[in-house]
């Protein structure tokens, strides 16, 4: 049997945010493979709502305790992520101790030597942050980083995600995708005639601007539409 990827994990938990689901289940799910990704030993999910912190998903009993823990003292990885917005890591008793004064003993005394937090990003803020803890000292390879971002972006797309979209709201959002995609093809049209290039090649330098300004294509798109029409 082909071993189960992140890829697959990923892939399971879009077609079921498709499907009629329980968002229990999924986040479960999610955090468990993220775990299993991050070679860890148990994980957590905390958010934050109305201003209080809310433990969404365990692992174990023990994630669970910790979870709790962390937002009934206002202190832990997790907390830090609210505050950073920024990946939070810490290996080694010392270390997580020092850190936490409160937290830190107790994720030491349930056994854990490490601990790598990953921020929820939602719209410019933080609404959570994903807890790996491992038995062992050990931070995170930027491969397993890499994962574990992938693995915040899609929880918090389930948590994000509205039960039910009416159909009104879906054809205003197929609107405003319409809308950008006519943007870029009349700032393809724009750069074509103003470089003297093909439509490939004013295409392949819109994305070039995009890319290289951390912009949208459809901002960029309007920008270039802007500029040619007022030239000078």
């Amino acid at each position: 049997m082909t071993p189960r990827t992140p890829t697959d994990s990923l892939a399971q938990a879009a077609a079921a945010l498709l499907r009629e689901h329980d968002i229990t289940d999924v986040l479960l799910h999610l955090v468990q493979d993220a775990v299993r990704f991050a070679d860890g030993d148990a994980g957590g999910l905390l958010v934050r709502t109305d201003g209080e912190l809310e433990m969404l998903s365990a692992t174990s009993h023990t994630a669970t305790h910790l979870e709790l823990y962390q937002a009934q003292r206002t202190e832990g990885p997790c907390v830090d992520v609210f505050a950073t917005e920024a990946t939070v890591e810490a290996a080694g008793r010392q270390e997580i101790v020092e850190r936490w004064p409160h937290v830190g003993p107790a994720i030491v005394e349930a056994g854990y030597r490490s601990v790598f937090t990953t921020p929820l990003a939602w719209q410019g803020g933080v609404i959570g942050g994903l807890n790996i803890f491992t038995v062992r000292a050990v931070t995170p390879s930027e491969d397993q980083r890499r994962v574990l971002s992938a693995f915040a972006d899609m929880l918090t797309l389930a948590v994000a995600q509205p039960e039910h979209l009416s159909e009104e709201e879906l054809d205003r959002r197929l609107a405003r995708a319409l809308a950008g995609r006519a943007a870029v093809e009349q700032a393809k049209g724009a750069l074509a005639f103003l470089l003297g290039v093909d439509m490939g090649a004013a295409y392949d330098e819109l994305v070039r601007r995009a890319d290289a300004e951390g912009r949208s294509l459809t901002a960029t798109a309007q920008d270039i539409l802007w500029q040619a029409q007022h030239p000078g």
